[in-house]
């Protein structure tokens, strides 16, 4: 009998153990981009602005790395944030222009971030820009 349990203990664990070699972690590509790319403005602060205008601005990028890196896609935090830029290969010293719209629809506070999603000899980083303000709503003329 005791040799049965221990028996059954020892596959438990071993499924366990294989169990857990099998499972496949997702993990995000590290933000450590600054090292390969400079930013010109990647905490911009439009100030006050008027609620529902449009608003934007231009983010100008440099390769200072070695080697060409590669812009694959940029996301952001919401679809309020409407960003313009060409997916592809940049050698060193090239610059990557970039520019940022945002709708104006943020009464009070916003605070935006996108990721700006790279590759190095197909190792992927990420570079990480924010934009913030403060969305006021005029009054109406007519009270």
């Amino acid at each position: 009998m005791k040799r049965t349990n221990i028996l059954n203990i020892l596959i438990i664990f071993i499924l366990c153990i294989g169990g857990i070699n099998a499972q496949s972690v997702k993990v995000a590509p590290p933000i450590n981009g600054y090292k390969y790319i400079q930013i010109n403005d990647a905490d911009h602060n439009f100030g006050n602005f008027t609620y529902g205008k449009a608003i934007g601005y231009s983010v100008k990028m440099k390769n200072i790395s070695e080697d060409t890196l590669q812009l694959t896609n940029v996301v952001v935090s919401c679809g309020c944030t409407t960003p313009e830029y060409k997916v592809g290969n940049y050698a060193p010293d090239s610059s990557i222009n970039m520019h940022i719209g945002f709708n104006g629809y943020t009464e009070g506070k916003l605070n935006k971030t996108m990721s700006v999603l790279f590759q190095d000899k197909g190792k992927p980083f990420v570079i990480i820009l924010r934009f913030r303000g403060n969305g006021i709503k005029k009054e109406s003329a007519t009270k």
